[in-house]
């Protein structure tokens, strides 16, 4: 079964579609700076833990082959028969996780796993994307100066359910957990994980920890604006603020995207009015192709950067990274393909 659940997960990251919609009972996300010994940590559990369980571990990729650079966790000796180890390539997927992960977890609670456990692949600016995904957020710290202060930089402590000094055999062990503890006002759990010390003391702070509510996907949502494609924002303006009445709110040339932008008053939205620069705008192609007219629908999104995690995953197409737009908001926009025939533009709720 194990090597059908491989060849799943194999297919899924080469692009395979995605399995039935389901979830495991609990997902643990371990996370913290390289050298905490996060693995070690992952592979004391393994040796107590006497359900069946598995661990993603999700890896740097081979800038040649695309694969994880690791390999499957060899290092895990505590891993029997009951235990599935799969290690996941990043592929340059932002978040410290790996592209289709939701969907991994699908087919491991397929295949009856209720407990699995998500390792990072590291600690980054950008790497928060484990607290959307897992019901329990572990970081994984040791009793060395800058490891508390590396976590914090990276945002790591304000998404931590439990926090793990491990390495507690070195020196200054007492006082790092006094200050983290005084510092988040969160459960510490001391460990040895290489001498299997304090193994059955973080298991149990990590499963009495009560499991973050996940907001239903669209909650918090609302619509920004519909963006309507014109030929001459002048002309068009005569009809909307001249015969409407309509108030023009904001005006604006956004020069990475070839166009100049009105923004028009609809109460709790707005229409946004674009115009082409030139030849080369993606409007003027728009507008060549298909004549004036709706052009995208624009919605704003709470936990935007998890949520364009959750839409990677998925295998959404997302048209480029964020950047800043119109109005200094930061927004990317999702090619109709994934949404219905409609080009669908996300707005961060800030």
């Amino acid at each position: 079964m194990s090597r059908e659940l491989a060849r799943a997960i194999s297919a899924l990251e080469n692009g395979g579609a995605s399995p039935a919609a389901a979830r495991p009972a609990l997902v643990i996300g371990i996370t913290g700076p390289p050298g905490a010994g996060k693995s070690t940590v992952v592979d004391a559990f393994l040796g107590v833990i006497k359900e069946r369980v598995a661990v993603l571990a999700v890896d740097p990729s081979s800038p040649f082959t695309g694969g994880a650079l690791l390999g499957d966790r060899v290092r895990m000796t505590n891993a029997g028969p009951d235990v599935f180890i799969r290690s996941l390539a990043s592929r340059g997927h932002g978040g410290g996780l790996a592209p289709r992960m939701r969907d991994v977890l699908s087919l491991l609670a397929a295949d009856g796993y209720a407990t699995v456990f998500v390792e990072t692949v590291g600690v980054g600016q950008e790497e928060l994307e484990i607290a959307s995904l897992a019901d329990v957020t572990v970081v994984v710290l040791t009793p060395a100066g800058g490891d508390s202060v590396q976590a914090e930089k990276a945002g790591l402590m304000e998404v931590a359910d439990v926090l793990i000094l491990n390495k507690c055999d070195l020196a200054g062990a007492d006082r790092a957990e006094r200050e983290l503890h005084e510092a988040t006002g969160l459960p510490v759990a001391r460990m040895t994980a290489k001498d299997g010390v304090g193994v059955h003391e973080a298991l149990a702070a990590i499963r009495s920890v009560s499991r973050r509510e996940r907001p239903a996907v669209l909650e918090g949502f609302a619509v920004d604006h519909l963006g309507i494609a014109v030929v001459s924002l002048e002309e068009s303006l005569r009809f909307y603020e001249g015969a409407l009445g309509m108030r023009v709110t904001h005006r604006e040339t956004v020069e990475h995207e070839g166009v100049r932008v009105a923004m028009l008053d609809a109460g709790s939205s707005r229409l946004e009015l674009l115009e082409a620069l030139s030849g080369e705008s993606p409007i003027a192609k728009f507008i060549a192709r298909r004549g004036p007219g709706i052009h995208h629908v624009a919605l704003r999104a709470p936990n935007f950067e998890g949520l364009i995690g959750t839409l990677k995953d998925s295998g959404a197409r997302l048209l480029g990274e964020p950047r800043i737009g119109a109005g200094g908001h930061r927004y990317v926009f999702l090619h109709p393909a994934s949404a219905g025939g409609v080009l669908l533009e996300l707005i961060a709720h800030e």
